[in-house]
């Protein structure tokens, strides 16, 4: 009969292995929490900017959260829930919504130059003679 032996390993490897993702997620969380903090500061800001670059995003938005509430209440609510609680990340995120429009618009500005049209209009057209099928053996019969 086989018989298998495991080898042992040492406990203290896996305790310093979770210490190490609890001190991750801490390091994480606190960076979150500064971020949240930096853009609470800024989020009026980010609202005003967004209001004069590109208004439309806001009303977007509103538009959104407004449909959510009328057809899908419980998803609507959340998300309202979540707006108003995560508002430093959403103004942010319409901030870079909206910036992106501004950009974008900037450059899809159509420039025309002044052109000449030099096309001739007595084109010599080019006609070719029909040139006869060169059948290479039965197998083109077939769909002939």
């Amino acid at each position: 009969m086989n018989q298998f032996h495991f080898k042992s390993y040492n406990k203290g490897n896996s305790w310093l292995g979770i210490i190490i993702i609890v001190a991750i997620i801490v390091f994480i969380f606190f960076i979150i929490q500064n971020l949240y903090k930096l853009f609470a500061l800024l989020a009026p800001v980010f609202l005003i900017l967004t209001a004069i670059l590109d208004y439309r995003v806001i009303a977007k938005f509103g538009i959104v959260i407004y449909e959510l509430l009328r057809y899908r209440t419980v998803l609507g609510i959340l998300a309202v829930i979540f707006s108003i609680i995560g508002l430093p990340f959403v103004s942010a995120a319409m901030f870079f919504n909206a910036f992106m429009n501004f950009k974008t618009k900037r450059r899809n500005k159509k420039r025309y130059i002044d052109y000449e049209d030099v096309s001739d209009k007595d084109d010599d057209i080019l006609i070719l003679e029909d040139k006869e099928k060169i059948k290479l053996d039965d197998y083109e019969n077939l769909f002939d």
